[in-house]
């Protein structure tokens, strides 16, 4: 199947079989052991750090550097971040597991902010799935939505880049990468915005 025929919701789909067989495979032959429950809770969490990043850079990367992949990026921009939204609730689901399993290594590893955080984040996740279709967004308006949408992708962006740099301190060297992606993410946001607000005022 070629990659730019994965479109709306036949990426969605593609996309969260791939996580789940990539992930339920090893936890089934490891019998859903701690060990293998923490690994898969580190795959989702990259897993969806790509969907996101593909989701909050779509419009952006396309301003900056039109070609097929940006064209398609935008053009599945909410389908990308459905796919996000679903990794995120997999990668909540073995935390869900993991705590059940081995509670003190559950209270270890988490903190009650991170769980505040990790809450409000999963909130605005919902509430923007939620509103990622035309009749929701319609009920709470198209100003109401464009607040909830920035505000959700941001507060998810520094959510990510905290989080990375916990792991990252803690001598794992690959979300340093991470982090640096989530950086070079917010800078092409940034650059687009003003390319934008400078092309408006010229129109104006």
């Amino acid at each position: 199947m070629p990659f730019f025929s994965l479109n709306g919701w036949r990426l969605f789909l593609v996309s969260g079989l791939i996580i789940l067989a990539a992930t339920f495979g090893p936890l089934w032959q490891d019998a859903f052991s701690s060990q293998s429950l923490r690994w898969a809770i580190r795959f989702t969490a990259r897993s969806s750090a790509i969907l996101f990043l593909l989701a909050f850079t779509a419009s952006a990367l396309f301003r900056l550097m039109p070609n097929r992949f940006t064209r398609w990026q935008r053009a599945n921009r909410r389908f990308l971040g459905l796919s996000f939204a679903f990794s995120h609730f997999v990668h909540a689901s073995f935390i869900i597991a993991f705590a059940a399993q081995g509670p003190e290594q559950y209270a270890y590893a988490v903190t009650p902010d991170m769980v505040v955080v990790g809450s409000i984040g999963y909130a605005l996740i919902i509430l923007m799935a939620a509103t990622s279709f035309k009749a929701t967004a319609a009920l709470i308006g198209a100003k109401a939505w464009a607040w909830l949408h920035s505000i959700g992708v941001h507060w998810l962006w520094l959510q990510f880049v905290v989080a990375f740099g916990v792991r990252a301190k803690a001598g794992g060297p690959l979300y340093w990468s991470f982090i640096a992606v989530f950086m070079l993410a917010l800078a092409a946001r940034l650059v687009a915005w003003r390319l934008r607000v400078v092309a408006e005022r010229r129109m104006a």
